[in-house]
Order: C-alpha cells, then sequence, then structure tokens
C-alpha cells in the first residue's frame, strides 16, 4: 500500500480543502502510458472515487489510486516539497523513503 510523508498529508489536505471539493474528494493518481510507451502517473483532484478505485486515507487526507496506479505504488512512498506556487511529488521505495526521512 502506498505510504503518505507528514508534508505529502499536509499538502495534499489543504489543495483540498483550497479546491473546496466537499468531504469525500482527495487526490486521484492514475497510471496512464507516456510517451516512450513506458508508464506515467496522473495527479488529478477528484469529488470521490472512481469504481475500483483503491482509496489510502491517512491524517485527514484522502488519495485515490486507479489500478493500476494501486499496482505501480504498491510499497512506495508519496513526498511532497513545495516550490513556490507549485509542488513536486517524488515517490520513493519505503525502505528507501525510511532510511532518509
Amino acid at each position: 500500500m502506498l505510504v503518505l510523508t507528514e508534508q505529502a498529508i499536509e499538502a495534499i489536505r489543504n489543495i483540498v480543502e483550497d479546491s473546496e471539493l466537499g468531504p469525500n474528494g482527495g487526490l486521484r493518481i492514475s497510471g496512464a502510458n507516456g510517451s516512450n510507451g513506458e508508464g506515467a502517473l496522473e495527479f488529478e483532484l477528484a469529488t470521490e472515487a472512481q469504481p475500483g478505485d483503491h482509496v489510502v486515507q491517512d491524517g485527514g487526507t484522502t488519495v485515490f489510486l486507479d489500478e493500476a496506479a494501486a499496482r505501480d505504488l504498491d510499497g512506495k512512498t508519496l513526498d511532497v516539497h513545495a516550490h513556490g506556487d507549485h509542488f513536486h511529488f517524488s515517490i520513493e521505495d519505503a525502505d528507501e523513503a525510511a532510511e532518509t526521512g
């Protein structure tokens, strides 16, 4: 299952609250095919889970993962770094994140 860092929890919660998505809203991560044929991830805000989504809830934050994202992110850690008016998401193996965190 995907693990969220404290920074990710806070940033996602603030983004969702600012977007006024309602009580069931969250960040949705879906798998997509990149232009080079490799898998890519897409991030978007969603008012609720889609059928088949895996739901990760932590610290008042909700993340929806479609089947591809849930498979690709299993055992990973999602972190967020603020850069001025936007955020950069990073994904690491859970073991590596624990060592550096």
